[in-house]
């Protein structure tokens, strides 16, 4: 039975509802800003998504100057929207913040080191860096529902990883920290329907199952009546994802900044 059948009982319908309709806005009122209280509550909503022993393993960048967010649409792959937008927020992987607490609190003085035993001091590995990612991207879709719930559009820019010396100086970014993804808020232009979302081969019942021809077609179609409805042959939205996406210079950059990333983070060579 779809959820959207159910007759609820104590279900809280207003926040499935709101789920529901919600889609990226591209567009913004320009003659109609974002209040403090409507900044306040998307705020505190990020800092209430779950996190991995409270650590708060992210930092959050509010950005408002018109001339940062005028820098930021052309390091991110030249997107005018981002400019127009009257607030963005950085969701930043930050294990910066804990080795700044580790320092300041004696973990890496030698008598703290020879009373306990512990290890020396160590750089941060791929597991705080898959911890710390999960909390970031969990705070940054609490922060979505939040700007939905209080009338405002949001969109997510995953651009901001790009362009990776550039991000890091004008954002003054540390060693171990990630610029995740980015989120640009504010009052919509105008309303929009819902992005519709395929189902087809996403849901997976107790074991990982590499889809059959079968299942593959069943894709493919879905896709092709979603975001191509008139479509003139078969497969084309895939094959739109593959030139459009996939094989795209934005795409060549973004895994180039990655690598400086995680550099930055003290992973790779």
């Amino acid at each position: 039975m779809d959820a959207r059948e159910h007759d609820g009982g104590s279900w809280d319908r207003a926040t499935l509802d709101l789920i529901d309709r919600r889609s990226s806005t591209r567009r913004f009122d320009a003659d109609r800003g974002v209040d403090d209280a409507q900044r306040e509550a998307v705020l505190r909503a990020a800092s209430r998504a779950p996190s991995a022993g409270a650590m708060m393993m992210y930092s959050i960048i509010d950005i408002r100057e018109q001339a940062t967010l005028d820098r930021l649409a052309v390091l991110c792959d030249d997107q005018p929207m981002i400019a127009r937008a009257p607030w963005a927020l950085v969701f930043v992987v930050d294990y910066c913040k804990w080795i700044d607490l580790f320092e300041h609190i004696g973990c890496f003085a030698e008598a703290y080191v020879a009373r306990t035993g512990r290890p020396p001091r160590r750089t941060p590995g791929l597991g705080e860096f898959a911890i710390a990612a999960q909390d970031a991207v969990i705070a940054a879709q609490n922060a979505v529902i939040a700007a939905e719930a209080v009338g405002l559009g949001s969109c997510y820019i995953g651009d901001i990883v790009e362009n990776a010396e550039d991000v890091r100086d004008l954002l003054d970014l540390p060693e171990h920290t990630v610029p995740l993804s980015m989120l640009i808020l504010g009052p919509r232009a105008k309303e929009r329907p819902a992005t519709p979302h395929p189902t087809v081969n996403l849901v997976m019942s107790e074991r990982y199952r590499r889809a059959d021809a079968a299942t593959l077609d069943a894709q493919v179609a879905e896709m092709d009546a979603m975001f191509r409805p008139h479509a003139m042959a078969a497969g084309e939205r895939v094959l739109d994802i593959y030139e459009r996406k996939h094989t795209s210079d934005f795409m060549a950059e973004m895994g180039r900044s990655m690598e400086l990333w995680l550099k930055n983070w003290g992973l790779g060579k």
